[in-house]
């Protein structure tokens, strides 16, 4: 999984292996908490 942040858009853009989340108004603050997010999203994640 990797991701991508724009600071300018405070975006950020996370890549993992089932799909790709966008979120958007982020703080760099919040990185993190996104990043768990997403893990746990794409551990629940059926086919």
């Amino acid at each position: 999984m990797k991701y991508r942040y724009s600071t300018m858009t405070r975006t950020l853009l996370v890549i993992g292996a089932h799909m790709n989340h966008q979120f958007d108004n982020v703080n760099p603050s919040e990185i993190e908490y996104c990043l768990v997010n997403v893990k746990l999203k794409e551990a629940t994640w059926r086919k």
